[in-house]
């Protein structure tokens, strides 16, 4: 691992154990044993820091959104689950992405572009359930642009949603963004979709038990 990797790794360690905002690059190099003026060397600032590992962040994202072949509602939930460990490594960022995005407007702006790219995906992908029977076609009271988003919604904002609903009695968020997304998505099944679904989760339950 070089230097950098180091700062970088460091820094994704620190921001998501205490928070963004409250990190500063002089931490950054007292956790690293490095003197401040090293840690400047490889990284002028923290602006310039948060670039590379936001960079770094959209490089591992960009290709979860499966594309070509026979796309299952399995491999639904495998972009999902893919997803939502991305979110987990790079907690820091979704935790804080609204500070970050306003302050640091170079990765706003990245930000902005990649999630419009993955509602051109992500839309693509409901219109090729749809096509193959196994989603409702969109209507008046169906508009899969906005089934997109709330899918996104609920995967970019699930680790601050645990943050501020943390009653211990309170039990719906005790899930993954996995499995609410789905229910956003399983009330467009058709009944093609639906027995294709049933069938996912008979087979997964029992491969969990192997």
């Amino acid at each position: 691992m070089t230097i950098k990797e180091k700062i970088q790794q460091k820094a994704i360690t620190l921001f998501s154990d205490k928070g963004f905002s409250a990190v500063t690059m002089r931490q950054i190099a007292e956790a690293l044993d490095i003197s401040p003026g090293n840690l400047t060397y490889h990284y002028k600032s923290k602006n310039e820091l948060i670039q590379v590992i936001y960079q770094r962040m959209h490089e591992e994202a960009k290709d979860y959104i499966i594309s070509e072949g026979y796309i299952t509602l399995h491999h639904f939930e495998q972009m999902m689950e893919k997803y939502y460990r991305l979110t987990q490594r790079y907690k820091f960022f979704f935790n804080d992405v609204v500070h970050i995005t306003r302050q640091y407007p170079e990765v706003g702006k990245m930000y902005e572009e990649s999630n419009l790219l993955r509602f051109e995906q992500g839309k693509k992908l409901l219109e090729y359930y749809v096509a193959s029977g196994r989603m409702k076609p969109a209507s008046s009271l169906i508009d899969y642009n906005k089934l997109v988003h709330n899918i996104w919604m609920v995967s970019a904002f699930w680790s601050s949603q645990e943050q501020v609903i943390a009653t211990a009695t309170y039990s719906v968020n005790k899930t993954t963004p996995v499995d609410m997304a789905m229910q956003l998505l399983i009330p467009h099944l058709t009944e093609k979709g639906l027995e294709e679904y049933q069938q996912i989760k008979k087979f997964t339950h029992t491969s969990n038990k192997l």
